[in-house]
């Protein structure tokens, strides 16, 4: 069973992944999941793409969705969720 997509709840996976300490404490939609936000690695950032797919129950494509628009902030994120979500 999938949960319900929510920017939080998105957010929460990527603080999740993140760590304890490196989540910012004011972290909102536009807060950067790389540097000067999150500060995720690549192997962090995997975690999360991961922790998305199982939550909300998509497939992300290397290829194509693994660009820095798409995995810009949290909110890049979650509309790449919602993107890939069935209608």
């Amino acid at each position: 069973m999938t949960s319900p997509l929510t920017i939080a709840r998105v957010q929460a996976i990527v603080a999740d992944a993140a760590g304890p300490g490196r989540a910012p404490s004011d972290a909102g939609p536009e807060t950067p999941l790389v540097e000067g936000g999150f500060w995720l690695d690549s192997v962090h950032l995997l975690e999360a793409i991961i922790a998305c797919e199982s939550e909300f129950g998509v497939i992300f494509d290397p290829e194509t969705d693994f660009t820095r628009a798409h995995l810009s902030t949290v909110q890049t994120l979650h509309d790449l969720i919602r993107a890939k979500q069935p209608r």
